[in-house]
């Protein structure tokens, strides 16, 4: 038997039933969409991009009568943008704002960007030239490369300027570039000639003590630059140079030239003998001359005297004049600079150093820490 339910329970009842379901109709109310429809001529056009942002964002596609519908919208502010490759909108976006009810008839015209063309011909001698680069630059930028016949085109171009630049190694093109403006029609004869440029060279030969040096590394900067090396013979050659200035400069570790770089001028012609002499700036190992020396002894543990100076080609001698076995090795310990070395010095023998560059050469003995000296070459 069922309990009746007392009249002030049933009010109370009454009223909360009557909060919620305003409460669930509000909710359900603030759910809304935008809908509208885009249009080309009149006519609906599928496929353009429509792209929502704002209070939430979402990306969907017009249908095959152009409409396009979002749904389930929160209140506030939102942007629906249009988009499609080959076509400007008007409006280019619309802002709309969602308050409790839907939102219809955002709609959108759209209409064709008109495209054109720039064509021409590379010749060279009347005859179409092939492979020639054409660079577009200005409102776009594209690269295309002439056809056996000499022909290039640019297309899908909007209305702009640009200009038009041919490039091929070895030829010279006139005019250097064309300037176009395109305003509703396609351009066409834009064309160039080209003409092969001369090239020339230039040569010589490196060498060091009357014979060819190889290994140079030869160094060509001015109107053009490059890197070669001299072969077996101190050979060296620059090739295909347009008329211009040149420097051409030699460099190899361990040794000096001249002249240092050489200044040259092409004019039509090649040029020959460029030629550079190297000199060893290393310190080198030679035979004890009988006289002429800087004499320095090893005994009792000491170079004497530790420090002496002398003149560039001067020759230091060594004599271990002890009875240990020492070494006369450049640098500082433990592993020196490698510029000369002596090897073991046994008691009663002399090792001879030419100085070639001013400096500073400090020296010591690998056999014993303690014994250091210094050569100074003025």
């Amino acid at each position: 038997m069922m309990k009746k339910v007392p009249s002030g329970n049933r009010l109370l009842l009454a009223v909360i039933a009557v909060v919620m379901l305003n409460l669930l109709i509000t909710a359900c109310g603030q759910q809304h969409g935008i809908s509208g429809k885009v249009t080309s001529g009149g006519t609906g056009l599928s496929g353009v991009t429509m792209m929502l942002s704002g209070k939430n964002s979402a990306k969907i596609t017009t249908d095959a009568g152009g409409a396009y519908s979002f749904g389930n919208l929160a209140n506030g502010s939102y942007t629906i943008t249009p988009s499609k490759t080959g076509f400007v909108f008007t409006p280019a976006s619309s802002v709309q704002t969602m308050n409790d009810a839907d939102i219809t008839d955002v709609n959108f015209t759209a209409t064709p960007v008109s495209t054109f063309s720039i064509f021409g011909t590379v010749t060279s001698g009347y005859s179409g030239m092939q492979d020639v680069t054409v660079m577009l630059s200005g409102t776009a930028s594209s690269i295309r490369t002439t056809d056996s016949g000499g022909l290039y085109l640019f297309s899908n171009l909007t209305a702009g300027s640009y200009t038009i630049t041919p490039s091929k190694t070895g030829f010279a093109f006139g005019p250097t570039s064309s300037v176009q403006t395109v305003t509703d029609t396609d351009i066409t004869d834009v064309n160039f000639t080209a003409t092969a440029v001369s090239t020339f060279s230039i040569f010589g030969t490196v060498t060091s003590g009357g014979s060819g040096m190889s290994g140079v590394t030869m160094t060509l900067s001015g109107a053009g630059s490059a890197t070669t090396t001299t072969d077996a013979g101190g050979a060296y050659v620059f090739s295909g140079l347009a008329n211009g200035s040149y420097t051409i400069r030699p460099s190899k570790t361990g040794f000096i030239f001249g002249p240092p770089s050489s200044g040259q001028s092409v004019s039509g012609a090649n040029i020959t003998s460029v030629n550079f002499i190297g000199t060893s700036t290393q310190d080198r190992i030679v035979a004890c001359p009988s006289s002429g020396t800087t004499n320095v002894t090893i005994q009792d543990y000491l170079f004497t005297p530790s420090a002496v100076a002398l003149g560039v080609n001067g020759i230091v001698q060594w004599t271990n004049n002890g009875p240990s076995t020492h070494t006369v090795t450049s640098g500082t310990m433990p592993n020196g600079d490698g510029r000369f070395n002596s090897g073991n010095l046994a008691a009663g023998t002399s090792i001879c150093v030419q100085f070639l560059a001013s400096g500073s050469y400090p020296y010591f003995s690998a056999t014993d820490p303690r014994m250091t000296g210094n050569v100074t070459v003025r």
